[in-house]
């Protein structure tokens, strides 16, 4: 809440509504908690409780932004418990960039509202059991425990992954990039005002933005991943320049190209900066990152879950890394388990059959990839895929043996931009962002994820018109046979 008043404040000069311009708006900072915490139950007084901005019309897109960029914020089922419980609620305004606020009830109208509802519903409503049905601690224990089964290298020396001192759960994965975005930005030995954060060939659309705006003096983006723009990092380096961080995923998304994770692990010893990598498309299951980075990132509400009814996100530390114990000790110092319990409940039975999930999806991604490249080059110009690539051996040499595969996303750019919208007209499946759900999904990538930016976009290397498919759960023939019937429509 309070990084994203700083991040209002940084603009806080708008028009008023009446035109007046150059008025100052207000923004609150707003406290609520249960009117009678002595009677609620411990789980009760714990969740029900929140902090909120509130924020003027004009500053809403901006709110926007921050939101979808750094991951903040409660799930619904939170928002659904505290709206069963807010009528027994009080609030206190925190701060407030002047103006007046009273949102507290007074005695008499805390005292009315009991009446209406009833002191027994009052009492029942905090006094009861929570609904979720075992420990909270517990169920995220579980999560941690298959996290760190599944993430812990196979790789000889590298020793197992301890699910008390590695792993740390957030609500969301962008939560986790600016979790660790933030650590690293403000360690003991970072200069904020010259230290400088690198992302290293094409990621999710948020995560630039995200470790942009988490404390940097400068800001890299290398679009590409490439050896080339590799020698051009190390060249830099060399000749005096120096970064705090570099962030990249394995393989990317959507060019499901992989980085050359040795070279950067090199460069990283040589010149002490950490490397952060988001395998959330290669999955925990296909990749085996963790001896060349200091911290694995990885989004839950993907392929880990599945069934798109749920978010989260993780952190894995490298215990070997020679950052291992400052990160510990900060995210340590400064971590908040904000995972909902329902939340946590509902990603637990969902991770169940997580290896199986990816086994089927690898299997189905790679048949729809052969399918895809048999079509006329006058149709589709290139189909991506981690083993279709330029980087292919470098996806080879951090994939686990013998049954780690190559994931469930591919992309695809069509030769002609009107036929890439056509197919996604008459393809008949689920249309929508996200993937590593059990259902097959569909993007118009760049028309989403850089709505506002295309021109940019694609002068990086990102088209326009590429098409992201998400392979889901579905028979194979079935799914192949939907995108055949929407190839003949074109």
């Amino acid at each position: 809440m309070r990084r994203c008043i700083q991040y209002l404040r940084q603009n806080p000069e708008a028009s008023s509504h009446d035109g007046a311009e150059n008025e100052k708006l207000v923004i609150h900072e707003v406290s609520f908690r249960l009117a009678n915490p002595s009677a609620a139950t411990a789980e009760n007084a714990k969740w029900a409780r929140f902090d909120a901005v509130l924020y003027p019309e004009p500053l809403i897109e901006k709110a926007a932004q921050f939101w979808g960029w750094m991951g903040d914020g409660i799930s619904s089922r939170h928002a659904d418990f505290l709206l069963e419980r807010f009528r027994f609620m009080t609030s206190a305004t925190l701060s407030a960039d002047g103006g007046s606020l009273q949102l507290s009830r007074s005695p008499q109208e805390q005292a009315e509202a009991e009446e209406t509802f009833g002191q027994d519903e009052a009492n029942s409503a905090i006094s009861t059991a929570p609904p979720w049905a075992s420990s909270d601690a517990g169920t995220k224990e579980k999560i941690k425990t298959l996290i760190a089964n599944w993430v812990t290298s196979q790789k000889p020396g590298q020793g197992v992954v301890s699910p008390h001192e590695h792993v740390f759960l957030y609500p969301k994965g962008m939560c986790a990039i600016g979790a660790i975005a933030r650590t690293l930005a403000q360690l003991p030995t970072a200069d904020t005002h010259s230290s400088e954060v690198v992302v290293f060939g094409w990621p999710y659309g948020s995560t630039p933005k995200c470790v942009q705006r988490s404390g940097y003096g400068r800001f890299a983006f290398y679009s590409q991943g490439t050896s080339e723009e590799l020698d051009q990092l190390e060249l830099s380096l060399a000749a005096g320049r120096r970064i705090a961080c570099l962030f990249c995923e394995v393989p990317s998304n959507p060019g499901c190209a992989t980085p050359d994770l040795c070279r950067i692990r090199r460069l990283a010893d040589q010149y002490h900066f950490a490397v952060v990598c988001d395998e959330t498309i290669g999955t925990f299951f296909n990749v085996d990152v963790l001896p060349y980075v200091d911290v694995v990132i990885t989004s839950l509400t993907k392929m880990f879950s599945g069934a798109c009814n749920v978010m989260g996100g993780s952190v894995v530390l490298n215990a070997h890394s020679a950052f291992y114990p400052v990160l510990y000790s900060e995210l340590t110092r400064t971590h908040e388990e904000l995972i909902f319990p329902v939340d946590a409940e509902v990603l637990l039975h969902n991770c169940a059959d997580f290896p199986d999930r990816v086994r089927n999806a690898n299997r189905t991604a790679l048949a729809v990839v052969d399918f895809l490249q048999s079509q006329p080059s006058t149709v589709i110009a290139r189909v991506n895929y981690p083993d279709r690539v330029p980087s292919a051996a470098l996806y080879e040499r951090y994939r686990r043996r013998p049954d780690g595969g190559y994931g469930s996303l591919i992309s695809v750019v069509f030769r002609d931009p009107e036929v890439a919208v056509r197919f996604y007209n008459a393809v008949d499946l689920c249309k929508g962002p996200s993937f590593g759900a059990n259902f097959t999904l569909v993007l118009p990538y760049s028309q989403l994820a850089h709505a506002f930016e295309l021109d940019w976009a694609e002068s990086q290397g990102m088209p326009k018109h590429i098409v992201r498919i998400s392979v889901g759960l579905e028979d194979e023939a079935t799914l192949i046979g939907k995108l055949r019937q929407a190839l003949d429509k074109i």
